[in-house]
């Protein structure tokens, strides 16, 4: 139920502001050069990558993720596209097996300038992610596809609006936080570089 209702709010959100930035901040439909602006004058790019390791008396962990996406400014203060993630978890149980684990995810995201870097951002789409369970003697690999629904905030630093640039943000994950029967932490940290954002 939040999952849905975060999605709603963020559609609702998006069909506000897109009509007000709109009238407030029209671009000229040429350049300074007399070029008309095109589709490509509009996108940005970026991606983050988390490194993650671990270990405890039973066992030990190394996983690593990386996750491009490309953004569409609608207007100046508003953008959206798509990102895609993939995550890669080795995971080695003492006496027991080796595991590698592989998580696929894609979304949607829309992003909104607020003040000097700052932003809001809010994703909808789905994950496709492994664990390992056991039934008290084997341990074996289980799939699951569930709803990504995430919202948070960050902050764009670096090259300026429009060049290169670095990027902190943190996510709050609906579907993790509202599972009572997972030990993952709904919380996301991610570190960015951008291009053109």
């Amino acid at each position: 139920m939040k999952a849905h209702l975060s999605a709603i709010l963020l559609m609702a959100l998006t069909g506000i502001l897109h009509p007000v930035f709109a009238q407030q901040n029209r671009r000229p439909t040429e350049t300074r050069t007399g070029k008309e602006y095109s589709f490509k004058d509009n996108l940005w790019y970026g991606g983050f990558f988390g490194v993650g390791l671990g270990s405890s008396n039973t066992s030990s962990v190394f996983s690593f993720n990386l996750s491009p996406m490309v953004g569409y400014k609608i207007v100046p203060f508003f953008s959206m596209g798509p990102r895609v993630g993939v995550n890669y978890t080795y995971l080695k149980i003492r006496g027991v097996s080796v595991f590698n684990l592989f998580d696929t995810e894609v979304a949607l995201f829309g992003r909104i300038h607020v003040f000097r870097g700052f932003f809001l951002q809010g994703e909808i789409g789905t994950r496709s992610d492994q664990y390992v369970e056991t039934d008290g003697f084997n341990f074996f690999k289980v799939r699951r596809n569930r709803p990504l629904t995430a919202i948070g905030i960050g902050h764009n630093f670096g090259g300026g609006r429009g060049g290169l640039g670095q990027e902190i943000a943190i996510l709050y994950d609906f579907y993790i936080g509202s599972d009572i029967n997972t030990f993952e932490n709904p919380w996301q940290y991610r570190f960015a570089f951008t291009y053109g954002f």
